[in-house]
């Protein structure tokens, strides 16, 4: 019979929360919230037209969507595998090629939130369109920092659970033999 997923809390450091709370976090933002907004001269009109004058981070980014929800995933599986297994291995092979493709994300995300929005594809009426950033995406540029920090972080963690420091590791000491003159 298998045995049940015990999640101990115990075992989770404060990278492996800034991953597990800032993963969850970071999927409500990228669907559910609206990173960018058009702000055309006939912006009601457009709206009546069911033109699109706003978009969510997965509507408005083609790449970093979903390079967002396979970081956010990884991070979610860093904090379940943290939480449930006896061996550190997995979390930190995980957490280790989590790194690099969290910072990438934060970069690109800085990027784009910053320094070139998106020309969504909203409505057209009235004129050229003036792209306005959201509160939702400067949170989604947040939240891509707290993850790449908290996989920093938990990588940085020495211990994986506190149990672990209880139990010396056997040592053997061999000595050497007196080497002899080749024949």
């Amino acid at each position: 019979m298998p045995q049940a997923l015990s999640l101990r809390s115990g075992r989770l450091g404060p990278g492996e929360w800034a991953l597990g709370i800032g993963s969850v976090l970071l999927l409500a933002d990228l669907f559910g919230v609206t990173w960018f907004r058009s702000e055309a001269p006939l912006h009601g009109a457009a709206a009546m037209l069911s033109q699109r004058v706003s978009a969510s981070g997965w509507q408005s980014l083609k790449v970093l969507g979903p390079l967002a929800l396979v970081v956010s995933a990884a991070g979610i599986a860093v904090w379940v595998a943290t939480a449930t297994r006896r061996s550190p291995a997995l979390p930190v092979v995980l957490t280790t090629l989590l790194l690099p493709v969290a910072f990438a994300l934060a970069i690109l995300a800085a990027v784009r939130v910053l320094l070139d929005p998106p020309s969504v594809h909203v409505a057209q009426a009235g004129g050229a369109d003036v792209i306005q950033t959201q509160p939702g995406a400067y949170a989604g540029l947040l939240l891509s920092i707290a993850l790449f920090v908290g996989a920093f972080v938990a990588l940085r963690r020495e211990d994986a659970d506190s149990s672990a420091t209880s139990r010396m590791i056997e040592t053997i000491d061999v000595q050497q033999s007196p080497s002899r003159p080749p024949a």
